[in-house]
């Protein structure tokens, strides 16, 4: 998931004034079929914008802000899956004893 493609995402949900942010994802990939996008890369940049909607629009116009609530999310993401992964190895050591 790139950061430049979430942040035409919302100038493109902005400028055609999208009722969503899936309806502006669906008219950035209209625009721009030159960009492959996946049906990885699709669900996990809708369920990036579902999760950080707030932070990035609050961000949205200034790139760098956006920039920061893009990595901020992505970090926090991070966190929570190796807290996931630690707890599922810990509920995998009690199974076993």
């Amino acid at each position: 998931m790139k950061m430049e493609h979430l942040y035409e995402v919302y100038e493109t949900t902005r400028a055609n004034q999208a009722m969503d942010l899936t309806i502006g994802l669906a008219m950035f990939k209209a625009e721009h079929p030159e960009i492959q996008i996946t049906q990885e890369e699709d669900r996990a940049m809708r369920e990036f914008m579902g999760r950080y909607g707030q932070e990035l629009a609050a961000a949205f116009p200034n790139r760098e802000k956006f920039q920061a609530a893009v990595e901020a999310g992505l970090a926090r993401d991070a966190l929570l899956e190796q807290e996931r992964l630690a707890q599922e190895q810990t509920d995998s050591q009690s199974g076993e004893a």
